[in-house]
């Protein structure tokens, strides 16, 4: 009976051990069209727009059932007055898109800017009321590395509204534009303008990033691709954590990122225009081995649309508003007398 008992106490003990070292369950991979049916309905359309007739089209993600949504703050800050636009427009996406702007952006909400950062070239916008729409998830940008499949959501101009595009991590970068802390990372997943703001995403489809810059010509006019930048996870986490009052509107970045030698990208196409300042140089590392060429795809079918357009409509739309409330009072004051 003693040796039974012993036996059984160390067929416990191994079942434990045994268990102990197996490894933890695998995070799930998500094929780009799972991830985009999981994750396209917190992506948003931000169409901000001032009283002198500018704006901007970007994208941004629902990130709490509040429906605070997170952007990139040159979308929604005028570069020239480094103020908030004074009309923020935020649209959900419908539940097909049929590539007709004036059919797929209806309803819109009406938000105001909770905070900003334009060094960090972050925003978050508080909506009017709150969504029925799921929460964009964030995930752990510590363990993601040069290789690994990512996709981006956004809208993109001449491309589509609501558009997928598929790439890869290229690399990280430090201190991106010289800015302390604001680390990124560097991606050939396909964005343009209208794509600032939106969520690059994981293969367990996770937002890891925030889209927000890419680089087009270098400084001697040489054409570069696939070379574009999206603020890690955690970093907008840590400022989202970080105890600030509404708006803090920060010092205006430096120059864009220089980009490795021999060619040094221009500044990135999307950024607002702020004062020039001394381009940080790159910092010495051996540059890891090359990884094959991906080839970014665009997974949703085409759509185009020009952005000027979309915000044109959007400040007429306002106008008729303007008109016909004007009408309504006119004709109240008609009936009063």
């Amino acid at each position: 009976m003693k040796t039974f008992t012993l036996a059984a106490a160390a067929l416990v003990a191994f079942a434990a051990a045994a268990r102990a070292d197996a490894p933890a369950p695998a995070v799930p991979t998500l094929s780009a069209s799972d991830i985009y049916r999981q994750d396209s309905p917190a992506v948003v359309l931000i169409l901000a727009s001032g009283s002198s007739g500018q704006g901007e089209l970007g994208t941004g993600s629902i990130i709490d059932a509040r429906g605070r949504v997170l952007t990139n703050a040159h979308v929604v800050v005028n570069a020239q007055t480094g103020e908030p636009f004074g009309t923020i427009r935020v649209y959900l996406k419908p539940a097909r898109v049929t590539g007709d702007p004036k059919r797929d952006l209806v309803d819109p909400f009406t938000a105001k800017v909770e905070r900003y950062d334009r060094a960090l070239d972050l925003a978050v916008l508080d909506l009017d009321r709150a969504p029925q729409a799921p929460v964009m998830p964030i995930g752990n940008d510590s363990v993601i590395a040069p290789g690994d499949t990512v996709v981006a959501i956004g809208h993109p101009e001449q491309g589509g509204l609501w558009t997928l595009t598929r790439g890869i991590i290229s690399t990280r970068v430090s201190d991106l534009g010289g800015v302390p802390g604001k680390n990124a990372f560097q991606t050939d997943a396909s964005i343009n303008r209208g794509n600032s703001g939106g969520p690059l995403i994981d293969s367990s489809g996770a937002q890891i990033g925030i889209n927000t810059s890419m680089a087009r010509k270098a400084a001697d006019g040489l054409t570069i691709t696939s070379v574009n930048f999206s603020i890690r996870s955690s970093v907008f986490e840590r400022w989202l954590g970080a105890e600030a009052p509404p708006l803090v509107a920060s010092v205006a970045p430096a120059a864009p990122p220089a980009a490795a030698p021999p060619v040094a990208p221009a500044p990135p196409v999307g950024a607002p225009a702020l004062p020039t300042a001394p381009v940080q140089p790159p910092v010495a590392v051996a540059p890891p081995q090359p990884l094959p060429p991906s080839r970014p795809q665009i997974l949703t079918p085409a759509r185009p649309y020009r952005a000027d357009d979309v915000i044109a409509a959007q400040i007429k739309q306002m106008e008729n508003m303007g008109d016909e409330m004007d009408q309504e009072i006119q004709q109240r004051l008609n009936r009063s007398n």
